[in-house]
C-alpha cells in the first residue's frame, strides 16, 4: 500500500493546485489528509469542496473545529481568532456538516493517524523535539504514527532500548525494531524555514517514507490575503516559510 499523506492546507488553493499536480505523476493507494483544512487563507470552501470529494481518510484539525464551534477560540491568539471568524462566515453547510463529522485521530491500516500529538490528541500540544518523545510513544502502540499541527516535517523515533532520535533526512527506511512518529508538515503553511509545501510518501512494502517538497504560485495566495480582509500578516509569513 502506498500512501500520500499532508496536512494542514489552511485554506491556501494555489499550493492545494501544486499538489495536485505533483500527485498526478505518483502512483498511490490512498490519499490522507491529517488536518487544519482552513484557517489563514483566503479560500476555505473551494478547499474543502476538494478535500471532501478526493481524500480518502479525512482528520479534523484544532482549526476545523474552532469554525464549527466543537472547541473554544478563548486560548487562539488574535490573528488565529479573526482568521476563525472569518472563515465561519464563508463555508458552506455541506463542509460545515462535514468537518463537524471528522475524528482528530484514527487507527487504521496498523497506523495511528492524529492531527496535534498521540498524546492527549484534544488537548492539541504540539510535538516538536525529542523531549516530547516519551510520553508520547507511550500512548500510542501501533508501530508507525503520523502528525501534522506543528507544521515542521521530521520523521522521530524509538528504539529498543528506549532511546528517542530525530531526523530531517527526505528519506528514511522504516526499521523493524523501531517505533515512528511521522511528522508530515504543512501544504498550505510550512513553517519549518522552507517556504516550500511538504508531504509525505510512505510505502508499506518497501517500508520507505518520503518527504516531498513542492512549488508554488505564493504572490497569488498573498495578493488574495491582501484583498481579503485578513490579516496581511499570514501572506508575508508564507514567503519565509515561519
Amino acid at each position: 500500500m502506498k500512501y500520500v499523506i499532508f496536512s494542514d492546507l489552511h485554506s491556501n488553493l494555489e499550493a492545494l493546485q501544486a499538489f495536485q499536480n505533483e500527485i498526478q505523476n505518483l502512483q498511490y493507494d490512498r490519499l490522507v489528509f491529517l488536518g487544519d483544512s482552513v484557517g489563514y487563507g483566503p479560500d476555505p470552501d473551494v478547499v474543502l469542496d476538494w478535500l471532501r470529494e478526493n481524500v480518502d481518510l479525512f482528520l479534523s484539525g484544532n482549526h476545523d473545529h474552532a469554525v464549527v464551534g466543537k472547541i473554544s477560540t478563548l486560548n487562539f491568539n488574535p490573528y488565529s481568532y479573526q482568521s476563525t471568524m472569518w472563515t465561519r462566515k464563508r463555508i458552506g453547510e455541506k463542509n460545515k456538516h462535514f468537518l463537524e463529522e471528522c475524528p482528530i485521530k484514527l487507527s487504521q491500516d496498523g497506523i495511528l493517524w492524529v492531527h496535534s500529538s498521540p498524546f492527549q490528541p484534544e488537548k492539541w500540544h504540539y510535538l516538536t523535539s525529542v523531549e516530547d518523545g516519551p510520553k508520547n510513544f507511550s500512548a500510542f502502540t501501533e508501530s508507525l504514527c503520523f502528525i501534522g499541527h506543528n507544521h515542521h516535517a521530521f520523521v522521530m523515533s524509538l528504539d529498543a532500548e528506549g532511546e528517542v532520535s530525530m531526523t530531517r533526512d527526505t528519506q528514511v527506511q522504516i526499521e523493524p525494531d523501531r517505533r515512528y512518529i511521522i511528522s508530515v508538515g504543512s501544504l498550505g503553511q510550512p513553517r519549518d524555514g522552507d517556504p516550500k509545501p511538504s508531504f509525505v510518501v510512505f510505502d508499506s512494502i518497501d517500508k520507505v517514507v518520503r518527504t516531498h517538497r513542492l512549488s508554488y504560485d505564493i504572490k497569488l495566495t498573498q495578493e488574495k490575503i491582501e484583498q481579503s480582509d485578513l490579516p496581511p500578516f499570514f501572506g508575508e509569513r508564507l514567503e519565509y516559510g515561519r
